[in-house]
């Protein structure tokens, strides 16, 4: 528990209001190489609060990278601190990629090996952007050094201000446990569907996914079923009973349009999200005559903020992360069949550590295994063909900390992805086809 007095700022001169030849007091300046190296003034005639600003400018160097240091003292292991940078930006293409700022956790002044966190949340305060970020001090840390970096923007400027690291209270725990379902052929009516909701709700499950196009209600083949509608309406009773969330893809009519729907119904019965599958196979157009959706939402729940995507969708890695820089921590796949059992596996655990995010799917072949993996790609539940309902007892706050990702000594790449991808030049991902589509395309 932490011990929380007071929001006290515990770095040096954090609005740079000092300076000492020029530079603000207390901070360092790093570069590799000086031909890279940005040029670093304290700035009088640009401020957020005070008088002053730390300037960071390209001076138009190709390749220009550079940061400042100071440290924080009076670091507890296990607390929690909110930590903060404010910056403006002139002449740079890409806020993500040439501002970034970084906690590195010392367990002393010649700490080579620190666990560092670089601040991902990104957001507008008038002129000025504010990335931020609440980081919990890891085992043995006492001290914190921050770093304010500039790059990738030749003649861009930006300018650096009122920075903070301060305690704060520890939050509560995130913790849930999740649960999902597989049924073989012959058991996948409303009796085996009910028979899974009860094993998971009996459980004390938070949440539970079922399978993709569940017969949740007796099928009538002339009906054309709504959401909310009888299947939805079945599924709030159990929600409410159990007082447990449930995901799961349900067919869907508007009109004379069919859709492949996901569905989360909340703890007290209300639909809380609602997403069309986007990605549709060939037979699903031809057989079925589906229409794909066309937007990915992601949900803020009671457990966390869940993302959801149906079956096909999960082949796509753009899926995943769009929800993931939305937010979401949670993936909910129902899913009819993955490919090969090597191949399901594999993206599974892939795709969780791609976007740091818990992966949960409830599957109908592809040997019966309905998974649920942490950010780390561990299994961390594998119904294995077996019917039922196989749990995970989860920590969304959880660190997940991986050596040789990026830094000197360890991170997890929650707070390392977001901030280090290269969006400027992912720009063919949106234009689809080449232009020469007798051409094969390249391989990454």
């Amino acid at each position: 528990m932490s011990h929380h007095k007071s929001a006290a700022n515990l770095l040096p001169n954090p609005s740079f209001e000092e300076v000492t030849d020029g530079i603000p007091a207390e901070w360092e300046i790093h570069a590799h190489r000086p031909e890279i190296a940005p040029c670093v003034t304290s700035d009088d005639r640009v401020a957020r609060t005070g008088n002053r600003s730390l300037r960071m400018s390209g001076g138009e160097k190709e390749g220009v990278v550079g940061w400042m240091t100071a440290r924080g003292s009076g670091i507890q292991a296990g607390n929690h601190y909110r930590v903060v940078a404010y910056f403006r930006a002139e002449n740079v293409p890409d806020l993500h990629e040439s501002a970034w700022a970084a906690v590195s956790w010392l367990r002393d002044e010649s700490d080579d090996f620190p666990r560092v966190a670089l601040l991902c949340a990104l957001a507008r305060e008038g002129k000025w952007w504010r990335l931020s970020e609440l980081l919990q001090a890891p085992d043995e840390a006492h001290l914190a050094e921050i770093s304010l970096g500039f790059r990738y923007a030749p003649g861009g400027q930006i300018w650096w201000d009122d920075v903070s690291l301060q305690e704060t209270p520890s939050p509560t725990p995130r913790r849930a446990r999740l649960a999902t379902a597989y049924l073989p052929e012959d058991q996948r009516n409303p009796e085996g569907w009910g028979r899974v909701i009860r094993q998971a709700g009996e459980a004390h499950a938070d949440a539970v996914c079922l399978g993709e196009m569940a017969e949740i209600v007796p099928k009538d083949p002339d009906a054309r079923p709504s959401i909310p509608g009888p299947a939805t309406d079945a599924l709030a009773e159990h929600a409410r009973q159990y007082r447990m969330m449930i995901v799961v893809s349900l067919p869907e009519w508007e009109g004379h349009l069919r859709y492949n729907t996901a569905v989360i119904i909340g703890r007290d019965g209300q639909i809380v999200g609602r997403y069309r599958k986007t990605h549709l196979p060939q037979a699903e157009v031809k057989l079925d005559g589906h229409t794909p959706g066309s937007s990915l939402p992601v949900f803020d729940t009671e457990i966390g903020r869940v993302g959801l995507q149906v079956c096909y969708d999960h082949f796509f890695p753009e899926v995943a992360r769009l929800l993931a820089l939305q937010g979401a921590e949670i993936i909910f796949t129902p899913i009819m069949g993955g490919g090969s059992a090597t191949a399901y596996e594999a993206v599974a655990r892939a795709r969780a550590i791609d976007n740091s995010v818990f992966w949960v799917t409830s599957i109908r072949d592809s040997g019966g295994r309905s998974l649920i993996v942490d950010p780390s790609g561990r299994i961390l539940a594998d119904s294995a063909g077996q019917p039922g309902v196989v749990f995970a007892d989860v920590d969304l706050d959880a660190p997940h900390y991986e050596r040789w990702l990026s830094v000197e000594g360890e991170a997890e790449f929650r707070h390392l992805w977001p901030k280090e991808r290269r969006p400027s030049i992912y720009r063919a991902l949106a234009q689809g086809q080449s232009a020469d589509a007798s051409r094969p395309r390249d391989r990454d």
